[in-house]
């Protein structure tokens, strides 16, 4: 370690810069936790094998990106139609999503938890005289999506998808003329009680299909549903009283009744972003961990929870300053 400060402080006093430590990813696992009856148990897998935890972890996580590309499309198509140019839009958040199932074959599924803030840029002349260069940001924060769908198909109802949001818009302009700007909310999210735009209202619709589907609908080659790929034939829960739970083959056989008559309650957490780490500072932490999705399922004839964490343990590396290619840590 001696060695390795000299080295480093020999760099700095070279005026050397950008130096910085980059992670090589040398372990990556799914750790699934499921919580029956008081009794847990739990089981992983490498994420290399792109296995169905990883799958399961891969579809749901992606919901946000998805809703995000689908907003963007459609209001990039509004910022332009009213003279301006759009800048881009981000979703950020961590989504929780709610199924409630009604006696009536229907089942309720609500997404929060998510804000949108999109950037666009307006400039031209008004009245032939005053010029002007504006930067508009519309922010759509406590955002609630709703949709409805068909228990025993999952087929999602139309027209029946809604979205409601507080919108806050703000103007930075290089003259006194952002009253003049188009209220690009307004176009999005009507005065009228979860009145939306059409193209808006399917992007929904699809996102929150997704979550249904990659749960409750959508079988694997093995034919078995998300819930079946988190909790698979063969897992079985140790109850702390003594005795067990086949749960996972409790899942395989009685998965109808489940499609009708459980509320499911979903938190998506965010994946590991690993970052190179400037400076002459060899990080510290070697290992990071992220609660990607916890799942709680409940029924008149049962409940139960599944967690699935991310796991990664790095190696972080020297990568040479600039200027000096060659360099290596002793």
């Amino acid at each position: 370690m001696m060695s390795r400060a000299i080295f480093l402080a020999g760099l700095l006093a070279a005026g050397s810069a950008q130096a910085d430590w980059a992670p090589k990813v040398i372990s990556d696992q799914y750790l699934a936790t499921v919580g029956y009856g008081g009794g847990a148990l739990s089981y992983s897998e490498d994420a290399k094998a792109m296995g169905p935890l990883r799958q399961v972890a891969g579809e749901l996580l992606s919901v946000p990106y998805n809703l995000q590309q689908g907003l963007n499309g459609r209001v990039s198509q509004l910022v332009t139609q009213n003279g301006a140019t759009f800048l881009g839009g981000t979703v950020s958040g961590n989504a929780q999503v709610t199924i409630r199932p009604d006696a009536s074959g229907v089942a309720y599924i609500s997404l929060s938890g998510l804000g949108y803030q999109v950037r666009s840029q307006y400039s031209g002349h008004k009245w032939g005289v005053i010029s002007y260069s504006c930067t508009n940001t519309l922010t759509l924060s406590n955002i609630v999506i709703t949709a409805q769908y068909g228990t025993a198909n999952g087929n999602m109802a139309d027209g029946k998808t809604g979205m409601t949001a507080t919108t806050n818009s703000s103007t930075d302009c290089d003259s006194n003329l952002s009253w003049i700007l188009p209220v690009v909310g307004d176009m999005l999210i009507g005065k009228a009680e979860g009145k939306i735009d059409g193209t808006i209202q399917q992007n929904l619709q699809a996102g929150l299909a997704q979550v249904k589907d990659a749960l409750l609908y959508k079988p694997d080659q093995n034919m078995l549903k998300g819930l079946g790929r988190l909790v698979p034939p063969g897992k079985v829960v140790t109850l702390p009283g003594g005795g067990s739970f086949p749960l996972g083959q409790y899942i395989q056989d009685n998965f109808a009744y489940l499609l009708g008559n459980s509320q499911l309650s979903i938190q998506l957490g965010s994946p590991i972003a690993l970052r190179v780490v400037p400076g002459t500072s060899e990080p510290r932490s070697s290992d990071f961990s992220s609660d990607v999705v916890t799942i709680s399922l409940s029924s008149p004839a049962m409940a139960f929870s599944v967690k699935l964490t991310e796991r990664i343990g790095v190696d972080w590396q020297w990568r040479c300053p600039t200027g000096n290619p060659g360099c290596r840590i002793p």
